[in-house]
């Protein structure tokens, strides 16, 4: 049986502003969570709410096709293989190797995809990074945040998968085979809470937004001490430096946080339209191509995810960084922000 997921993207934003999203619910998520789906060992009959959930937290939330869903020769998503895989990925290990790993297939076919996965095997591979013949995978795919998502959430995106049509596209193998053993998973009491007093009107929303923003928003945007080894004294500080695929150079994160050397300046309504459109505040340039922003990813999240999230990183601990832009790596800025 193929390995499972190698690899999601680690996405990030132009100059000032950089951020992913996920899924609404505060700390336990909203979704009512199904049983076992049909097509898989599990069995059962899916709950048709957790199915839209899962299809909203793969498409839009997680933006699981920028990685899983292969490319046409227009540089445009092959929609003939919705997360049907095949996109390579590169990183450095901590001996500095480059490594490429190339994202899985996640569709319902038997052979090449996860149809013949146990429920329990799929969520496994989601929040420990552990197979279905028990290999590691790559902390690149973003497992360790993951297992911060609520059950409701992860079984809402197994019931999903349940339903995505099979496609025998066939993977090729990473070029390292797995990394000995997986990444540990993030301690969530590393994620700050918002500096908001409980009895802010705001509170509530800005809690929830912290839910999406460990799961989604962390991995990319807090520097690492090691690779798979995020440096929680800098949450959301941008400076990981990372090449997101084989085919673009290498990247950094910018600073989510409200200092001068991130969001400072920016309303929740400025984060939510530069999410929804894929611009820039006030020069509407084009957000990094890692970004998925804009219609039909995460453009398409509901107004009260985007405002959830924008309230929390309003609200988080300030940390001074650097500015990074589009292409740059963290050792070409200054710790001035310059």
């Amino acid at each position: 049986m193929k390995n499972f997921i190698r690899v999601a993207l680690l996405a990030t934003f132009a100059s000032s502003v950089a951020m992913a999203a996920c899924s609404s619910g505060g700390t336990g998520g909203t979704s009512t969570a199904g049983t076992s789906g049909t097509g898989g060992s599990g069995g059962g009959t899916m709950n048709a709410a957790s199915v839209a959930r899962g299809k909203y937290l793969v498409d839009n939330l997680l933006a699981c096709g920028e990685c899983h869903t292969p490319v046409d020769a227009n540089g445009k998503p092959d929609k003939t293989k919705y997360l049907a895989g095949s996109r390579s990925y590169d990183f450095k290990t901590s001996m500095g190797d480059i490594v490429s790993v190339y994202a899985e297939n996640l569709t319902s076919d038997k052979v090449e995809g996860v149809g013949d996965w146990s429920d329990d095997l799929v969520k496994g591979a989601i929040t420990k990074g552990i197979d279905d013949v028990q290999v590691p995978l790559w902390p690149i795919m973003p497992y360790p945040e993951y297992a911060l998502m609520s059950s409701q959430d992860v079984q809402a995106i197994v019931d999903y998968l349940r339903t995505v049509a099979p496609s025998k596209n066939v993977v090729p193998p990473d070029t390292y085979p797995n990394p000995g053993s997986p990444a540990a998973t993030v301690n969530g009491s590393k994620i700050p809470h918002t500096t908001l007093p409980k009895t802010d009107p705001d509170y509530a929303s800005a809690e929830r937004g912290r839910y999406l923003a460990s799961i989604a928003c962390v991995n990319c945007h807090t520097p690492e001490l090691a690779p798979g080894l995020p440096d929680f004294t800098k949450p959301f500080a941008g400076g990981r430096t990372y090449r997101s695929r084989s085919d673009v150079g290498f990247s950094t994160s910018t600073n989510l946080t409200p200092d001068a050397t991130g969001l400072a300046g920016w309303s929740v309504a400025d984060i939510a339209e530069s999410i929804k459109t894929n611009t820039e505040k006030g020069t509407k340039r084009p957000l990094c191509d890692t970004m998925p922003g804009g219609p039909g990813r995460m453009g398409d999240l509901t107004d009260g995810d985007l405002t959830d999230l924008g309230t929390y990183l309003h609200t988080i601990p300030a940390i001074k960084s650097a500015v990074y832009q589009c292409g740059m790596d963290a050792s070409d800025a200054g710790a001035d922000g310059g």
